[in-house]
């Protein structure tokens, strides 16, 4: 059996797919795109970066501002979309298969938790136990 590595897909391969179906959403050469969505008609329309690095997307909701209290968020504010153990997102996937819509997603969940304060969304195990070595 073949042990064969997923390769990382290009800025510009990114680029193309995102440009091809989120038009909204600008790149920028520091290596982050800005747009918008809304996750139902009724919604507002939410500002969006994305930075791409070398490794994870980082997802942020510039405007409007998003609860303090939000759930599913990393102490930069960022935005939880995946479990990272499960690798639901990795370098040879594209951000508009995976990140815009999971933010999307995650807005709507967002905006069902402001309505009653129930998180509706999907949820992985947030407590970890690290092994001792």
């Amino acid at each position: 059996m073949r042990n064969f590595k997923r390769k990382q897909l290009t800025i510009a391969q990114q680029r193309c797919k995102i440009q091809q179906f989120f038009p909204s959403f600008r790149y920028f050469k520091k290596g982050y795109w800005i747009g918008t969505l809304r996750p139902t008609l009724s919604s507002p329309f939410y500002t969006i970066k994305i930075i791409y690095g070398k490794y994870n997307p980082k997802v942020f909701v510039i405007k409007p501002t998003i609860h303090k209290e939000a759930p599913h968020r990393y102490s930069d504010g960022s935005l939880c979309l995946y479990y990272p153990g499960d690798r639901s997102y990795h370098e040879s996937l594209f951000i508009a298969d995976t990140i815009i819509p999971w933010t999307a997603e995650w807005l709507y969940y967002y905006e069902k938790w402001l309505e009653d304060g129930i998180w509706w969304g999907p949820e992985a195990p947030h407590s970890y136990k690290l092994k001792k070595q």
